[in-house]
């Protein structure tokens, strides 16, 4: 079991000002805490709403908002944090994180510090801070829109009908919007492996560390604890990184990562763990050796080896709802479960891209199309994407894999830019690492069908031009538009 997320202690003190501080920006607006069901006593007291949403991340929250808006009765249901994962164990605290390993590495660099591992402290205050400060937004945001808010677990004890603590709440329309968690290790001492959830909770760093995993996650995490000094191993089930990514951003990451120190394992197949003389020991085998167990000993071990559908102990096997092979919900394209009155999005789905931009349109589209205008759904077909390591990564559109495959497999009909190059960033630091940018083009007509950057620079430039590529971007206009200099986008005009 994953732990959940808590505020840390400081070890340090602070000043009184920074005190003070934190606590204004922590604070928060009251809101109706829903107590345990008792087993004894008054029967539970029912309510009506138009809509119920269980699960107050990033999907449910702007799903709620929107619903109210429409003058919708909206109960949203939350048992931890308002903002779920993206807030307070995902991508606004993992980001901050790797602001600080920026700082940390630069202070590291030029000022011959202490490696950045007494900047782990610090960044965690920093990020903590942040967080405190987006719980109470959210909340006063969901207040205001008259959204009520009730803190429980939730049951659905009929399709209709959802139990949270000695509540009972029916409700004409409930929305499913729990995300999804780390999955465990699946092996002998497997619980000894920490999660993505458990780094936003440690004080110090440990000196060295084995990240199982070879996603998002895990090269995140990975490229951010060795900035801030510490020794990691990465081990990687498949034979290259981010398996999703085009393959040539994908190698030239590996050697990216492998030339800041971190050692990569691929073909791993990580089959025990152990705790001896206070570190433990990843056992695994490769492909190469199958015959033969490889060991990595490291402080502590982190496993990012995916995600699961957060939605065990919501009831939904006993009301009949169907649910796919991996244990999420399936809907239709209309984001109904088999259920008619229950609807799902985000990372609690069967199937979905697990980013918080589709949760958050998949919400409001279901809250107006509920008790709105309906209005058209977001493109699903140009999704920008990151992966918020050093150098950072960012794409839109297909990969050649995926363009070849989408020509019927026909190579002949797609062609390829790569452009390799140093930014002055990295050579004002004396750093020789390349960037590298790469378009996939239909070889006819020159439209641009996917992008993939590697610079730290190319999430930025992405987002931008998933607008150009829904408009149908060609080489011709990135030739006939003029770029600004100096800078790292205008690569992809020359």
């Amino acid at each position: 079991m994953t732990k959940r997320q808590a505020t840390p202690e400081i070890a340090t003190p602070t000043p009184a000002k920074e005190r003070r501080r934190a606590r204004e920006i922590s604070a928060e607006p009251a809101v109706e805490n829903v107590p345990r069901r008792k087993r004894a006593g008054k029967p539970p007291k029912a309510r009506e709403a138009d809509f119920v949403v269980i699960g107050a991340g990033s999907g449910g929250v702007a799903a709620a908002r929107r619903a109210a808006s429409h003058g919708a009765r909206v109960i949203l249901v939350e048992r931890g944090a308002i903002g779920g994962t993206c807030v307070n164990r995902g991508c606004v605290p993992k980001k901050m994180l790797s602001y600080g390993a920026t700082w940390a590495a630069i202070l590291s660099g030029c000022l011959s510090h202490t490696g950045g591992k007494e900047d782990w402290r610090d960044a965690i205050v920093r990020v903590n801070a942040e967080v405190a400060r987006l719980n109470a937004s959210y909340t006063q945001r969901l207040a205001e829109a008259g959204v009520e808010i009730l803190h429980g677990e939730a049951r659905l004890a009929a399709p209709t009908e959802i139990v949270i603590g000695n509540e009972i709440v029916h409700a004409r329309k409930t929305l499913i919007a729990t995300g999804a968690r780390p999955r465990a290790l699946p092996v002998p001492g497997g619980e000894l492996a920490g999660t993505s959830d458990d780094v936003f909770t440690w004080q110090t760093v440990p000196a060295s560390i084995a990240v199982i995993g070879g996603g998002y996650i895990a090269v995140e995490l990975a490229s951010i604890l060795s900035r801030y000094g510490v020794k990691v191993d990465l081990l990687v089930r498949e034979d290259w990184l981010l398996p999703r990514f085009d393959h040539d951003i994908s190698r030239s990451l590996a050697e990216a990562l492998a030339a800041t120190g971190i050692r990569l394992h691929f073909n791993t197949d990580v089959t025990l763990l152990s705790q001896t003389n206070g570190a433990v020991e990843v056992c695994y085998r490769q492909d190469s050796h199958p015959g033969r167990t490889q060991t990595v000993r490291a402080q502590a071990v982190l496993a990012a080896i995916g995600r699961e559908a957060n939605v065990h102990g919501l009831g939904l096997e006993e009301i009949g709802v169907k649910m796919g092979p991996k244990g999420g919900i399936r809907v239709d394209r209309q984001f109904r479960s088999s259920e008619r009155s229950l609807y799902a999005i985000g990372d609690c789905m069967a199937e979905n891209i697990h980013l918080t931009p589709v949760a958050i349109a998949q919400g409001r589209w279901v809250a107006d199309r509920l008790f709105g205008k309906r209005g058209d759904i977001a493109d699903f077909d140009f999704v920008p994407t990151a992966v918020f390591c050093e150098p950072a990564i960012g794409a839109v559109g297909l990969t050649e894999a995926q363009a070849i495959e989408a020509a019927g497999g026909k190579a002949d009909r797609i062609r390829t830019e790569i452009k390799r190059f140093v930014s002055l960033e990295n050579r004002f630091g004396g750093n020789a690492q390349t960037s590298m940018f790469k378009l996939v083009l239909n070889a006819r007509s020159g439209r641009v069908l996917g992008a993939h950057l590697m610079d730290n620079a190319a999430p930025e430039i992405v987002q931008t031009l998933a607008v150009a590529l829904r408009l149908g971007l060609k080489t011709s206009h990135l030739k006939s538009t003029l770029p600004l200099h100096p800078t790292v986008a205008e690569e992809l005009f020359g």
